[in-house]
């Protein structure tokens, strides 16, 4: 693993990949590697697999790999791929190995789901998973403020393979206040990834991020392409203009604790004629009422759609 080489190919837009099912609720794994292609032919780099937007926890064990294998193979190594894993230590372990073997070039693991997180905890848990891979990249998921700088940077200096950080914690301010006292702590440097996705980015860029994901590349990945640049050439309003235009959207998405965040991406693409709109338990399909929300959030970007697959 050449370290730095690896984080200047994270720093951009990294997509979390949807995962289309067919009629009798299997994944599509033809249409899903077109939309991978799609993704990578309109320049999306980087992809995270197996990602929140990826049902991650919908998925069986062999459906989680499968759907790795498809993405790993669709982008031909036209992207950097970031599998996530997650669940116990052995399961994250296990799918850890695997995305190295198939051609993954970093994990990205997600934040325990255990009710009770204990901070040290968090550091000891990621400090397993990424021991077992140290060949490839490793990207923690942190989404609660719990964890604190100092404890963030034990983790850097515990194993070496840490490359960035997905940092989802909802207050710019406390992003900043963790990111500067990690660099009082250690002198790895590490990627910071907003992984609230478009709507946080700008606030995220002023506090040091230098990427962020998105699930909204699935439906319209020149916004996403088109906000990253707007914020590396420092164009404030070219990105606050970018992040008016996808406000509705994103604001369905989060809605209620973001209960629709999959569903409205899925449905944004069905009208689109990209994929159909089922999801699995625990997300849950919309109502007509929001169908008609997500339509006229979307209604400029008809043309965007460029049909791969079902449509509406």
């Amino acid at each position: 693993m050449n370290r730095d080489a690896l984080i200047a190919r994270l720093s951009t837009v990294v997509g979390i990949p949807v995962v289309p099912y067919d009629e009798t609720g299997a994944i599509d794994h033809p249409l899903l590697a077109d939309l991978i292609r799609r993704l990578v032919d309109r320049g999306v780099t980087a992809l995270t697999p197996n990602g929140n937007t990826g049902e991650f926890y919908a998925l069986s064990p062999e459906e989680r790999r499968a759907v790795l294998k498809t993405v790993t193979d669709a982008a031909a190594g036209s992207a950097v791929i970031i599998g996530g894993v997650g669940l116990d230590i052995a399961t994250a372990v296990a799918d850890a190995r695997f995305a190295r073997d198939a051609g993954a070039d970093a994990i990205m693991i997600h934040q325990p789901v255990l009710p009770y997180l204990s901070p040290e905890g968090w550091v000891d848990y990621n400090l397993a998973i990424a021991a077992a891979v140290p060949e490839i990249g490793v990207v923690p998921y942190l989404s609660t403020p719990i964890v604190t700088g100092r404890q963030i940077a034990r983790l850097i200096d515990g194993a070496p393979n840490v490359v960035a950080l997905k940092y989802s914690v909802p207050d710019p301010v406390v992003f900043a206040t963790t990111r500067s006292e990690v660099a009082e702590h250690t002198a790895s440097e590490v990627l910071w990834i907003a992984g609230l996705a478009e709507s946080y980015a700008p606030a995220y860029w002023q506090g040091g991020a230098r990427a962020f994901t998105s699930g909204l590349v699935n439906v319209v990945p020149e916004k996403s392409l088109a906000m990253l640049a707007a914020l590396q050439r420092g164009d404030a309003g070219g990105a606050e203009e970018l992040w008016r235009s996808i406000r509705q959207f994103e604001y369905l998405r989060a809605r209620d604790r973001s209960a629709d965040n999959v569903s409205v991406v899925k449905e944004a693409m069905q009208q689109l004629g990209l994929c159909r709109r089922e999801v699995r338990p625990p997300s849950a399909p919309l109502t007509a009422a929001a169908r008609d929300e997500v339509r006229e959030s979307i209604a400029e970007w008809a043309t965007a759609g460029a049909p791969v697959g079902a449509g509406a």
